[in-house]
């Protein structure tokens, strides 16, 4: 019994993981029902149809789910304040996305996305793309992009992390699929522009929320 109290104790940071089952249950309700909301949004720019469709991103579009699992299961094992860290950038920039798709429910056009038959070309990169527009379609909780802001909160918990110092390489790694994630959402049209702009702003207030607040480093003489 003691050894279980033990190991509770020393690994109680890893019931910040309990948050995700809520966020896909709630993500899903909003998803489904966020239509039927009497102020709903449709969010387009101009930017939007000069971006040419490019199947390839589907590709680090879909790394997305495993780049979360792989730095925060290394810093849970690696270094229990970086873990809290990168969560509370994560957790707080999903729950705050959710909770204003939620407030201000918002989707893309469906003519935003591509027409398969005109496009004249198929691949098991279009197939895949097809396979996600079937799972997420019509596009809604889009605006702020989730996969924008967490990709940027990923991004620099790895840059800031006390157990990644000197570790040049995994940081030049971890930028470039940050990077090609935060580009794959107006790639494959999943997002717009304006959905990216904002993810990257709320992950910027996250940032100085968890690193200048929440973890603020203590100043010595």
């Amino acid at each position: 019994m003691n050894s279980v109290f033990i190991s509770l104790k020393k690994y109680k940071h890893l019931l910040l993981l309990i948050y995700w089952p809520f966020h896909f249950m709630w993500y899903e309700i909003v998803r489904i029902y966020s239509d039927k909301m009497p102020n709903f949004y449709i969010v387009k720019s101009p930017l939007d149809d000069l971006i040419p469709f490019c199947e390839f991103f589907v590709l680090p579009y879909a790394t997305w789910y495993f780049y979360i699992m792989t730095v925060l299961i290394y810093f849970a094992y690696k270094n229990k304040r970086d873990f809290l860290k990168a969560n509370s950038m994560i957790i707080g920039c999903m729950f705050i996305s959710m909770l204003i798709t939620t407030i201000f429910p918002s989707g893309i056009p469906e003519s935003m996305r591509p027409d398969f038959v005109a496009l004249g070309r198929d691949n098991f990169l279009i197939d895949a793309v097809k396979y996600i527009y079937s799972i997420d379609s019509p596009p809604r909780n889009v605006m702020p992009s989730m996969h924008v802001n967490v990709s940027a909160a990923l991004f620099i918990s790895v840059l800031k992390a006390e157990s990644l110092k000197g570790k040049k390489f995994i940081k030049l790694c971890s930028f470039t699929l940050s990077l090609l994630i935060i580009l794959s959402i107006v790639f494959i049209k999943q997002h717009s522009v304006l959905d990216g702009i904002a993810g990257l702003a709320l992950a910027g207030v996250m940032y100085l929320v968890t690193y200048n607040w929440f973890f603020k480093e203590k100043k010595t003489l």
